[in-house]
């Protein structure tokens, strides 16, 4: 069964929410194989994709999970442990719009068919960018991934549950949640939010706060290819009409710097912010 969701984002699209239906033997009712078996899929994740369980690497991990239900190879190449939408990797983090830039220079990239982003986790874990910033980070490179490739269905998997204490976000997982979807919803693309689809697990089913068992694991990916089948008719982006996210507060560029911005224009020379006296840098804009 699908549900309709509709999120007001200037010009409103609906997209589709897949609630999973399967069989006792855990098989899809749905005819996958024909479709996806010449497909090229290509995953950009964090490290649930990567398969991190909290102390090691599984072997048998999400994308392996879905390329074995699929009957097709899965790229998880660009898939990285502490990968955010926005930030930048020389603070150790990798960045979406560093990674697109090796993406869309491997020639392989220009053949995908689909490609299931599945990002955000660690943007609420471990930044403070707000999440204007971050949405538009995501917007600006979906733009990019269309540009190489104008042939690619893109699929929207937002982040799963979080139950580390301590966040350095100031949003809630429901706040990016729909922050995102509108990001996608922009675009004309699906989006799956495995809570509403009848996925979750809670933190007796993780070691750290974040990432679950293989047998969580499998189960996610279950639900990732019943939502993949539901939308595989989806039709390439729809550029022709983008919303504007605002930027209000912090935020660290492509390039390391820090900056602050008040509805999208960035704060030079000296400035207050919550009683700190801070110097922006005139021409970079970056915090000095």
């Amino acid at each position: 069964m699908a549900h309709t969701l509709s999120f007001h984002t200037g010009h409103p699209k609906k997209y589709r929410v897949l609630t999973a239906v399967r069989k006792k033997n855990g098989q899809s009712n749905l005819p996958r194989l024909l479709y996806f078996q010449n497909k090229k899929v290509w995953i950009v994740g964090d490290s649930l994709m990567v398969g991190w369980d909290g102390t090691k690497l599984l072997k048998k991990n999400c994308p392996k999970f879905i390329s074995q239900d699929i009957h097709s190879r899965v790229n998880n190449d660009y898939s990285f442990s502490g990968a955010q939408i926005s930030g930048n990797q020389q603070m150790r983090t990798f960045d979406l719009t560093n990674n697109v830039s090796k993406i869309i220079l491997d020639p392989q990239f220009q053949s995908a068919d689909i490609l299931l982003l599945s990002l955000g986790v660690n943007d609420l874990n471990y930044s403070d960018n707000n999440i204007g910033y971050v949405q538009q980070r995501l917007q600006t490179n979906i733009m990019r991934l269309y540009s190489a490739n104008p042939n690619i269905k893109i699929m929207g998997l937002l982040p799963f549950a979080s139950y580390l204490k301590a966040k350095s976000s100031h949003y809630r997982l429901a706040e990016l949640q729909i922050a995102l979807s509108k990001v996608y919803q922009s675009f004309g693309i699906p989006v799956l939010n495995c809570q509403q689809a009848g996925f979750s697990y809670d933190h007796f089913s993780v070691k750290d706060g974040v990432h679950p068992n293989s047998m969580t694991y499998k189960l996610m990916s279950n639900t990732i290819v019943d939502f993949m089948v539901l939308n595989r008719f989806v039709m390439p982006l729809d550029i022709s009409n983008q919303s504007l996210f605002v930027s209000n507060g912090w935020q660290t560029n492509e390039q390391g710097q820090r900056q602050y911005a008040k509805n999208n224009i960035l704060l030079t020379d000296w400035q207050i912010i919550d009683q700190t006296a801070y110097y922006f840098d005139p021409i970079t804009k970056a915090l000095k």
